[in-house]
């Protein structure tokens, strides 16, 4: 790998570790241990769901300060998000177990906050985020918060040898005995997961004709699919090796063409939408008939390269908020293509040879502000005349991009 791409790599990790930074503070407010309720601003830099990494700022001033366990009891954003603090218990015991039989839980017990899901007077659901796994909790009829029991184990026998996996559902039982109304619950449509049990709360407190609150927080929020159309610029140079060394390497001049290109991206919707997948169509085009090895000019005044593609990039990209209208993000694809009818390289009027098709690599970068896009990449070099016989060769390609959302179902 060249110092270009080795320098471009190094950008894109390092601007990838300064996302953390980018989160901004909304409006919200967090409650003392003398139940003192204070207006301010607040931001999580952890992970999306987690509780661990919360911060605020008063207002009018500029220090921002760690929302501590020790310290603050409540916090949240009116209406959307409720975290309060209280004792919860955590099983500790392994999940790759030896024998079926070993099963037992471990608990053990410690304030942690937790996210405060659907809440009223009969029974409310918590989640927490921050050992590894989603685990959710509730409280009914005044009593503790207790965990909503559940564990899959896995029977390994050998190191990576997995002979049974099963389950401990205990939860259904658990809401079947304290939050049971009207129908029997049919298990098939309570998994462990948070729309899952939300519905649940919800439906129990419709049955039951009492007041609740569900806070946005706990909504799944769903992906967003965008399409864009782009136009680019390319810069390419293409060098060929005769191996045989009956004739001189020839290296071609460098062009800068105009493309085409279109793509769908998904985003996922946790981490706030920070990764998606992605897929384009891009068309390409490079000709040259100027070699530069001007020792061997004579020799290679014949050569030819007229190489047309379309290239199908499939990749990942991560973004870095700033604002909800300013991004930055890093992104990399694998790029298969498919070589058009007509390309093809010259070496003399009677001897000429189609190309042959390889895929690469590109690493690229940009900014993103509403629905406009410009973009850098720097794409591996490839070898287009694996076909032809003692021939190598290296096409070089870095491009520039401006992109054009159409449509997108998430702002």
């Amino acid at each position: 790998m060249d110092s270009k791409a080795l320098i471009l790599i190094a950008l894109l990790v390092g601007s990838a570790m300064l996302s953390s930074a980018q989160v901004r503070f909304v409006e919200g407010y967090i409650v003392n241990n003398k139940q003192e309720k204070t207006y301010c601003l607040i931001r999580n830099i952890g992970q999306e769901e987690s509780t661990a990494k919360y911060q605020y700022m008063l207002k009018g001033e500029q220090e921002v300060r760690d929302i501590e366990l020790s310290k603050i009891e409540e916090f949240g954003i009116d209406n959307e998000m409720k975290c309060i603090r209280t004792l919860i218990a955590v099983d500790v015991a392994p999940e790759y177990i030896k024998m079926p039989a070993d099963t037992a839980f471990s608990w053990e017990e410690g304030h942690a906050y937790v996210k405060v899901l659907v809440e009223g007077e009969l029974a409310t659901l918590y989640s927490n985020y921050d050992h590894g796994k989603p685990l959710f909790f509730y409280s009914y009829d005044n009593s503790h918060v207790e965990p909503l029991v559940y564990k899959k184990f896995s029977v390994e026998v050998a190191p990576n040898v997995i002979t049974h996996i099963f389950y401990n559902n205990a939860y259904i039982q658990q809401l079947q005995e304290n939050l049971a109304c009207g129908d029997p619950i049919d298990t098939r449509k309570i998994s462990y997961t948070k729309k899952n049990l939300v519905n649940y709360f919800v439906n129990y407190y419709k049955c039951r004709g009492a007041d609740f609150e569900v806070f946005k927080s706990s909504n799944v929020n769903p992906g967003s699919i965008r399409f864009k159309v782009g136009v680019n610029s390319n810069f390419f140079q293409a060098a060929v090796r005769d191996f045989s060394d009956a004739l001189p390497n020839a290296m071609f001049s460098k062009e800068n063409t105009i493309g085409l290109s279109s793509e769908i991206e998904y985003l996922f919707s946790f981490n706030r939408y920070k990764w998606s997948i992605f897929a384009e169509a891009n068309y390409y085009k490079y000709f040259s008939d100027n070699v530069v090895n001007t020792s061997y000019q004579e020799a290679l005044d014949e050569y030819i390269i007229d190489y047309k593609t379309v290239e199908f990039p499939v990749g990942i990209t991560h973004y870095m908020n700033f604002d909800e209208n300013h991004r930055l993000f890093v992104r990399t694809a694998f790029v298969p293509h498919l070589i058009l009818k007509d390309s093809h390289i010259e070496f003399s009027e009677i001897y000429h040879s189609d190309f042959s098709t390889a895929s690469r690599l590109f690493f690229g970068g940009g900014y993103n502000y509403k629905r406009i896009s410009a973009e850098f990449r720097y794409y591996t070099k490839q070898n287009i005349t694996m076909n032809i016989f003692k021939r190598g060769s290296e096409l070089s390609q870095i491009s520039f991009r401006l992109n054009y959302t159409l449509f997108r179902t998430v702002k």
